[in-house]
Formats: structure tokens, sequence, C-alpha cells
């Protein structure tokens, strides 16, 4: 059941989640459009129930009301439920009640024609003709579940009206096919329009919060992050995992590399690091690129032994030859600061991180240095030339 729910909301083409949310919420924000459509049907319903006084036709005015009001209940939760939380799983109680709502009128109004009353088909095929027109607009995110709703509506009536004894009716069952087909190339239309402007709008969000040569998330939401991870409480053992560990990251020898090689090859060493610094690291760490051969990483809920792992293996991953240019070598000098005790603010945690990375340059590179708080002076843990490349250790002892 949950596979064929799954297919339809899903598009004729596979998105990234995150778009495929946005499709699935731009449901839940066309409530007017539901309430409309239910005070429609509804409508119908009681027209004929006072036309034909048929036992079916109050039968249809009292599933209208209770499966209105359920729709409308179930929309606004899933509604509130999107404001909490546009990630959240989506409910399919929305869906199955749409669906059966549809199959409800779809009956209703073939028993309208049944009952030969001219006014009362009229006014059927006029409020499906409604109906299928706001299927088409709050349906765009979801095409086929909205295709199988303008099938169910539509097709019954146009065999009804077909086989009606009432004379030339079959004229609209011969029409009726062609409308159908009309908007469902509508929807799909619509579909396409929404999907390009959701994509447009994840690629401007991409360009504003990520660097383009690596795709790192940028300054402008390392910012966020760090309020992100900042947030909430903070731990109570002074010896336990700190709450942020924050690392800056600096390259040694890139501006060689670009200087002897080129930008081409600079640009393909920056996005070599950026790989190996994410293969370095954690799930739950955020590496960050904030400019040139500058990156940063925040590390939450770690300890001072299980970052200065982090650190020895970034090092040692940086440091290995890039298959495109064995000849182009870099290192990593890496500081690095907690919270909170090195700071409780995004600053002050940079800044901290970025004088112990200076002091890991001036004792030798290649090394990280652990910052042990804003009044003393930085530590070198626990020697610098511990942590250089083979190569490189040997020419700094000589």
């Amino acid at each position: 059941m949950q596979a064929c729910v799954d297919w339809l909301l899903a598009g004729p083409r596979p998105q990234p989640d995150d778009i495929h949310n946005e499709l699935l919420q731009q449901r839940t924000n066309k409530t007017r459009t539901l309430v409309v459509a239910v005070a429609a049907s509804l409508l119908i319903a009681s027209l004929s129930a006072a036309l034909t006084g048929a036992p079916w036709a109050y039968a249809w005015v009292l599933a209208e009301i209770v499966l209105g009001s359920t729709r409308i209940c179930l929309m606004m939760k899933a509604l509130a439920r999107a404001k909490r939380d546009r990630r959240a799983p989506v409910n399919v109680a929305p869906i199955w009640a749409g669906l059966a709502s549809v199959v409800l009128i779809s009956a209703g109004c073939y028993q309208c024609v049944a009952s030969g009353v001219m006014p009362l088909i009229l006014m059927a095929g006029i409020g499906l003709a409604n109906l299928v027109g706001g299927i088409a607009s709050r349906n765009a995110g979801t095409p086929r579940y909205g295709i199988l709703l303008i099938c169910i509506l539509t097709l019954p009536f146009a065999a009804a009206t077909i086989l009606s004894p009432v004379p030339f009716l079959f004229i609209i069952g011969l029409q009726t096919p062609v409308y159908t087909a009309g908007m469902i190339f509508l929807l799909l239309e619509n579909h396409k329009i929404l999907l390009d402007l959701h994509h447009s709008e994840r690629n401007n969000r991409l360009m504003a919060h990520h660097d383009l040569l690596t795709g790192l998330p940028n300054r402008a939401l390392n910012q966020k992050l760090f309020a992100e991870m900042l947030d909430g409480p903070w731990p109570d053992a002074a010896s336990g995992p700190s709450k942020l560990t924050v690392f800056c990251v600096d390259l040694d020898g890139f501006k060689g590399v670009n200087d002897r090689f080129g930008h081409a090859t600079g640009d393909a060493v920056l996005v070599t690091v950026a790989k190996r610094l994410c293969a370095s690291v954690r799930d739950a760490d955020v590496v960050c690129r904030i400019g040139g051969d500058e990156f940063v990483i925040l590390l939450p809920d770690i300890t001072d032994g299980e970052a200065a792992a982090v650190a020895r293996r970034i090092i040692a991953r940086v440091a290995e030859p890039f298959e495109f240019e064995p000849a182009a070598q870099v290192g990593a000098s890496i500081g690095l600061a907690s919270a909170p005790r090195d700071g409780v603010t995004a600053d002050e945690l940079l800044s901290a991180a970025d004088r112990a990375m200076y002091e890991a340059k001036r004792r030798g590179k290649g090394a990280f240095v652990i910052h042990r708080g804003a009044a003393d002076a930085a530590t070198l843990v626990p020697d610098a030339a511990a942590f250089l490349p083979a190569p490189r250790a040997t020419a700094l002892a000589g």
C-alpha cells in the first residue's frame, strides 16, 4: 500500500528529496481550494436531494458532510505539521480521503445522469468541470495523483451520458474525454512550471549558501550552522565532550601549487582536498570552505582526544599525492578550539581556532594545535614534526 502511495505522489521523473517534499507541500498549501471544492460537491448533492427526493441523494448529502469535514480537518492538521517541520513525512490520510471523496462525487454525478432530470444533469456536468479545474491546480506537484482523480471524476460521467436515453445527451459524453485530456495536459504543464520554479529556488539557495567550486557550505551557511550547533543544552561535565569543537584548516604550500601548475590544477586540488576532509570526519560533522584555501570544520559533541584523532587523520589524508598531478603536494595546518572552554559564540571560537592554526604554521606547519583558553598561549600537541609527512619531516630536521 505504501509503495502504491509513493508511486502516486511521485512525478514523471525522480527529483531530489528536498524538491519532492516541496512539491508535496503544494497540495497542503491549497486549503482554500479544498474548502471551495467541498462546498461545491455538497451543493450538487443537496440540489440532487431537492430535485429528486431519492434516498441515494440524501445518502450522498450525508456522506459529503462527513467526508468533507474530515478532509478539511485532516488538511488543517497536515498544514500545521508542515509549518512545524517541512521535512516531516507526508501524512497519507488526506490522500486517501481525497480519493474517497472523488469516488463519491463521481458516483453521485452518475446517478444525476441516470435520473434523467435535465437541470440536474447540466448542474452535475458544470460541477464536475469546476472540480476538475481545481484538481489540475491543486495537484500540480503530484501529477499522477491528479490525473487519477480527473479520470475517476469524468470518465464515469461520460459513460453515463453516452448510455443515457435522453436525446442527444451522448454528444456530451463524446466531448468529455477530449476535455479530460485537455485538463491532463494542463496539469502536466502546471507541474513543469512548478518544477522549474523549485529548481530555480534550489539553485539560488545553493549559490547563496554553498561554495560553487567544492559544493561545501560557505561562510554564510557556516554562521547559520554555528548558531544551530551552539543552540540547546550545554554539557555539565568539564571532562566530557565539548558542546562544539571548531577546526580552522589552512593548506600548506597551496600558493606554490597555483604558481607552478596553474589555477586549473589548484582548483582540482581544492576539490580533492574537500572530498578528503569530508571523508575524514564523522557523519555529524560539517566541513565548510570559507574562502581561498581555508576550511572550517564543525564537530559537535566530541572530546579533545577524539578531535585530535580526527585532526591527525585529516593531516595524513591531505598530504597524500594527487593522482592527476603527483608533483603537486600540499599539507594542512589545523587549529582547534572548543566550546565552552575557548568561547561560547561563533566569533570567539573562530578567533581561538584561527590563533591556534597560525601557531601550528609558526611551529613548522603540517600539524595541529589545540587552543587552551583565551588567556593562555596556544599549546602545540605534542610536537609539530610528529604529524608531518616523512619527506617534509626529514627536510625540517635537516
